[in-house]
């Protein structure tokens, strides 16, 4: 259990299966000890917290995913990008010129002094 190469502890099956066996131990133990209603009640609440569990690894899983970025976003170029921004009408044409000028200058000194500029924005 729980050796799966990752060193990230337990998979969630192996979480839900030992909470399953612990809470039997529970259930039993109200039952004999403190009666049926308690016995109720604790299976209410174990039930509610595998949903809740459940329910916070799916939002964990997806804030995950969103986090990575789109290989659509690594692979457009500051230039697509400002002639989108001017098609769609958020920048007029002396901004567009203006811009697109600022990163030709950019680029060309950037070239100069040899530095890679994938990584650079149109925006300071």
């Amino acid at each position: 259990m729980g050796t799966d190469g990752s060193g990230g502890g337990y998979s969630l099956t192996e979480i839900f299966a030992i909470k399953f066996v612990l809470a039997d131990i529970v259930i039993i133990a109200a039952l004999l000890f403190a009666g049926p209603i308690y016995a109720v009640a604790i299976t209410a609440l174990l039930v509610a917290s595998v949903f809740l569990v459940w329910y916070l690894t799916q939002r964990v899983e997806s804030s995950d995913d969103a986090d990575e970025t789109p290989v659509e976003r690594e692979t457009v170029d500051p230039v697509t990008t400002l002639q989108d921004r001017y098609a769609a009408g958020d920048l007029s044409e002396a901004e567009f010129e203006s811009k697109l000028e600022r990163l030709i200058n950019a680029n060309e000194r950037a070239e100069r002094a040899d530095v890679e500029t994938d990584d650079l924005s149109l925006e300071r």
